[in-house]
């Protein structure tokens, strides 16, 4: 009877860590691809991040949020989530200067891709958004309520 409930035991703990794997892990985005972004997360970061008037406000108030600033005097700060790490894929909200949110599905590798990513050497917003690492992401500015 005990090695009953000893191999029962086993066998729970086992399906739970496979199925932990193949849905929660950087595994599963390489099993099951890297997905087409997450618009739950969209969604909670275009709310947050709307009425937030600037980098410096928008820092104070979420750890998360990366910002870059132009010589010219614009900027853009936003949150980006890894591909690598969620099987529902990369997804970028930002909020610029000109006051547009902004969301993009695609691949982002690593957390911080804002800050260190994306037209580094951008002057300016139409330079940043201009950047051809942006062609590789579906851009959705109107479709999230």
């Amino acid at each position: 009877m005990r090695k009953r409930w000893f191999f029962l035991l086993i066998f729970l703990l086992m399906g739970s860590a496979l199925g932990y794997l193949l849905t929660c892990t950087a595994l599963s985005a390489w099993v099951f691809g890297l997905g087409h972004g997450d618009e739950h997360y969209a969604r909670i970061w275009k709310h947050r991040i709307e009425s937030l008037p600037d980098p410096e406000t928008a820092k104070a108030h979420f750890s998360e949020i990366q910002a870059r600033s132009f010589p010219n005097g614009e900027w853009v700060f936003g949150v980006s989530s890894d591909s690598h790490g969620s099987y529902w894929g990369g997804t970028i909200v930002i909020k610029d200067s000109n006051g547009k949110v902004r969301v993009f599905f695609g691949h982002v590798c690593g957390p911080h891709r804002l800050e260190w990513g994306f037209g580094r050497k951008s002057g300016s917003l139409d330079e940043f958004y201009g950047n051809e690492d942006w062609s590789q992401f579906d851009f959705k500015e109107q479709s999230l309520p």
